[in-house]
């Protein structure tokens, strides 16, 4: 399998250090944790837009049951503030 390289330019400060904290509470290099992260969040987005094209073409009476951030039903209460 081929390895590519991503260079990050312009990273917010507070984004940098937070990662680097992440990565030290999980005993892991900077990189290490930015491509769990990258790798975790690329899967979740595909399989959100996956869900939201099969809502789209099941039409409207299907709707609910697909949570994605894309679509969601108007009968799913949203989440309540506990703070």
């Amino acid at each position: 399998m081929a390895q590519h390289t991503l260079t990050v330019r312009s990273l917010p400060e507070e984004t940098y250090n937070n990662l680097k904290e992440v990565a030290k509470n999980h005993g892991r290099s900077m990189e290490a944790q930015a491509r769990l992260i990258l790798q975790d969040a690329t899967k979740r987005l595909l399989r959100w837009q996956q869900d939201a094209v099969l809502a789209d073409l099941a039409g409207p009476a299907t709707l609910a049951d697909v949570e994605t951030p894309f679509v969601r039903s108007r009968d799913v209460p949203r989440p309540i503030d506990l703070s």
